[in-house]
C-alpha cells in the first residue's frame, strides 16, 4: 500500500513570461513603460532574444515612435575591424557592449576594403573612399547607427584613398588622397554639407605631401594637420583660411604618432612602445600620459562620450584575444595623470584572423528618428 505524503506536495505551476509581470499587461501599456524606462538598445535586444511576443514589441513601430518622441539617446563605440585574412574582403564592423564585448553588426559588402576615412557625425557614420582592386574610388557610405542598415550617400567628385576628412559645423571637409597627376587646387580639396546632401568645393592649396594626421578642436573650429613632409597646419575650413606654422615639427615622425583625437581643447595620440601621448595643439611638443605603468602593444585609441580614451591591443597569451581598456584622463598643472577604469577582453581572434586591424573607433549619440 502506498504511504501517503502529508501534508500533500502542491503541484508545481509553470509561469509563462508572458503571462506574469509586465508581459501581464496589454501591449499598450507595455511598449509605453519600455519607453519611459529608456531602456538601452542592448537591454531591447536581449528582451527580444526572450521570446516571439517580446520580439515584436520590441521591435514594434510603436515603441520606436515613442522613443524617438521622447528623445531617447544613447552613445555607443563602434570598431571597424579587418579580421579576414583575404585582403579583398571587406572589414567588419561591431558595436562594444556594456559588458565589454564586441557584437558584430551587418556589414557593408561594398565597402573598400582599406584605405577608406571615416566621418562619425550625430547618428552614424560616413566611409568615404578607399581602395578597391588597387583602384581609388569615390563611392560614400553610411551607417545608420540606430537601425545599423548601410545607405549609398552622394559620390565625392574626385576618387579618393586615405584622404584626410573632419567634421567641422555640420559639413565634411575632404582633401588629398587623389591621383597626384589628375589633382589641382581645384579638386585637391572638397565639402559635403550633411543638411543638404551635396558636394561642393573649397579652396585648399595643393600640397606638396598629403596630411596623415589631422583632428578637430570643436571648440575653435580648427583643423591641426601634419603632414607626410612633418610640417604643421591649422585651418579654418568654414572661412577657407589655412595657416603654416612657422617651424617644421620635429617631434613628429610619420608612423610615431597615429590615431590623433580630441579632448576638450587638447590633443592625444597613441606613440611607440604603448604610450600615450598629449600636446598643446599650438606647439605640437608631445608629452607622455602619466601614471600609465603597463605599456600595451596598443594597436588603436579613440575618445569616448564621457572624455575618457579608450585602447584596444592584442593579447597572445594561450589564445589570442582583442583587449581593450578605458583610461580617464585629469591635469595636475603641466602633466596629465590617466587611470585605468576598466579593461577586458572584448572580442575572440581564430587562427584565421591574426592579423588582424582595427581601422576605425568612435564613439556615435544614437537616437530614434
Amino acid at each position: 500500500m502506498e504511504e501517503e505524503r502529508w501534508p500533500p506536495r502542491a503541484k508545481k505551476m509553470k509561469v509563462s513570461p508572458s503571462s506574469s509581470g509586465l508581459w501581464s499587461l496589454p501591449d499598450e501599456v507595455v511598449v509605453n513603460c519600455l519607453a519611459q524606462a529608456q531602456i538601452s538598445r542592448f537591454d531591447l535586444a536581449a528582451l527580444a532574444i526572450a521570446s516571439k511576443s517580446h520580439r515584436s514589441l520590441v521591435s514594434s513601430p510603436e515603441l520606436l515612435e515613442l522613443r524617438r518622441r521622447m528623445g531617447c539617446t544613447e552613445t555607443c563605440l563602434y570598431v571597424c575591424m579587418r579580421i579576414s585574412p583575404d585582403p579583398s574582403s571587406p572589414p567588419g564592423w561591431f558595436i562594444l557592449s556594456p559588458h565589454h564585448r564586441l557584437n558584430p553588426i551587418p556589414s557593408n559588402h561594398c565597402q573598400a576594403p582599406e584605405s577608406s576615412s571615416y566621418v562619425a557625425v550625430d547618428g552614424g557614420i560616413y566611409v568615404l573612399g578607399g581602395l578597391i582592386d588597387g583602384h581609388r574610388t569615390q563611392d560614400v557610405w553610411f551607417l545608420d547607427c540606430f537601425s545599423h542598415t548601410w545607405n549609398r550617400a552622394p559620390s565625392m567628385k574626385m576618387p579618393r584613398a586615405s584622404a584626410s576628412a573632419n567634421l567641422v559645423d555640420g559639413r565634411i571637409y575632404v582633401s588629398g588622397g587623389c591621383v597626384e597627376e589628375k589633382a589641382n587646387p581645384i579638386n585637391w580639396s572638397e565639402v559635403f554639407d550633411l543638411k543638404t546632401q551635396t558636394w561642393g568645393h573649397w579652396y585648399l592649396p595643393k600640397l606638396r605631401f598629403s596630411f596623415c594626421q589631422s583632428v578637430v578642436i570643436e571648440e575653435e573650429k580648427k583643423v591641426y594637420a601634419v603632414d607626410e613632409g612633418r610640417r604643421s597646419f591649422y585651418l579654418l575650413p568654414s572661412e577657407c583660411l589655412f595657416w603654416r606654422f612657422s617651424k617644421t615639427s620635429d617631434d613628429f615622425i610619420p608612423g610615431t604618432r597615429n590615431d590623433w583625437c580630441a579632448i576638450g581643447k587638447l590633443l592625444f595620440c597613441r606613440g611607440t612602445c604603448g604610450r600615450i601621448l598629449w600636446c598643446e595643439p599650438s606647439e605640437l611638443l608631445w608629452k607622455p600620459v602619466m601614471g600609465l605603468e603597463e605599456h600595451y602593444d596598443i594597436c588603436r585609441l579613440s575618445t569616448n562620450s564621457a572624455g575618457n580614451i579608450v585602447i584596444f591591443w592584442n593579447s597572445h597569451l594561450r589564445q589570442t584575444w582583442l583587449w581593450s581598456a578605458e583610461i580617464s584622463l585629469r591635469r595636475e598643472q603641466s602633466e596629465i595623470w590617466g587611470k585605468m577604469e576598466w579593461s577586458d577582453a572584448v572580442f575572440k581572434l581564430d587562427s584565421l584572423s591574426h592579423s588582424s586591424k582595427i581601422l576605425f573607433s568612435a564613439s556615435v549619440l544614437v537616437s530614434a528618428k
